[in-house]
């Protein structure tokens, strides 16, 4: 049974870049410059949600960590979910709440590139007395998260009709890879999974979840356009999976307590949050959605 689950789990670990990869660049297949520029002027509004991304979400999770008594694996997992913003299904988020596609992209774009420069030179400030690249951790989140993205938009400009053909199965494969990854390292560490349930760590998670959503909302600020009180929650609250697996799998790759709570609460987030999109939808009076 044991060898059963190590092959699930290998398989969930080994399609972990492939979900990267594809998650951002149906990103960068899906949006254009004129999307993003479009949206720039909102500059309060993306200070706000860095305020919040990279300021307040690192020390609601302090203070929380403060309330239980968790292992180390496990804080150092928290905290990493908490530091990384800016993730891909903000933009699906987007769509559920029936709000502007390319405002949630642009956000999302903005948050990815923070996130980038904000983990490398925090991490190890933050945990200190562990062995953390931070150089190296900026490489991979750039080339990892940043790369695709670019190389979508090139493919998008010089090659439309070659992307109308393949961007939708770029995006189901995108989604079939996330629930692979998921799956598979749920499965494959079920033992730690077991063990983790009466740590504490999993309530933590959706306080931490639940905080940072009341809190985007509320700083986000008021549009009557865009609703961004709306997209502030959704955006604050739905965390980078695709940084943080990549940190947790190059940095702690012998400690799988790590990887394994930033799955949960990712999944959590994902559940969550679709739920808080579609009941914040209901103010809606006319739908702005655009499909990816």
């Amino acid at each position: 049974m044991s060898e059963l689950l190590n092959v699930i789990g290998l398989v969930g670990n080994s399609v972990l870049p492939i979900f990267v990869f594809l998650t951002m660049f149906n990103v960068g297949l899906t949006q254009t410059m004129e999307d993003f520029s479009q949206h720039f002027f909102e500059w309060r509004f993306y200070l706000r949600m860095l305020f919040v991304n990279f300021l307040i979400s690192p020390l609601v999770m302090w203070l929380l960590l403060q309330a239980f008594s968790l292992s180390r694996p496990l804080e150092i997992g928290l905290i990493i979910f908490s530091m990384a913003a800016g993730a891909p299904f903000v933009i699906k988020l987007t769509q559920y709440s029936e709000h502007d596609v390319a405002l949630g992209a642009t956000l999302m774009v903005v948050l990815v590139l923070f996130t980038s420069a904000f983990i490398p030179v925090a991490l190890p400030l933050i945990l200190p007395g562990i062995d953390i690249d931070g150089w190296g951790i900026f490489i991979s989140l750039v080339r990892q998260l940043v790369l695709p993205i670019f190389l979508g938009m090139v493919l998008k400009r010089f090659a439309a009709r070659f992307v109308e053909k393949i961007q939708p199965w770029v995006g189901k494969l995108s989604n079939i890879t996330l629930w692979v990854v998921v799956v598979g390292i749920l499965i494959g560490e079920l033992e730690g999974l077991l063990e983790i349930l009466g740590q504490g760590a999993i309530l933590a998670s959706v306080l931490f979840i639940l905080v940072l959503c009341v809190l985007g909302y509320f700083i986000a600020g008021k549009s009557d356009k865009d609703h961004l009180q709306d997209l502030g929650a959704l955006g604050s609250g739905q965390r980078n999976t695709a940084a943080c697996m990549i940190i947790a799998s190059s940095n702690f790759s012998d400690i799988p307590e790590v990887l394994l709570i930033i799955t949960i609460a990712n999944t959590l987030g994902i559940i969550m949050l679709v739920y808080i999109a579609k009941y914040l939808s209901k103010d809606n009076d006319e739908s702005n959605t655009e499909t990816t």
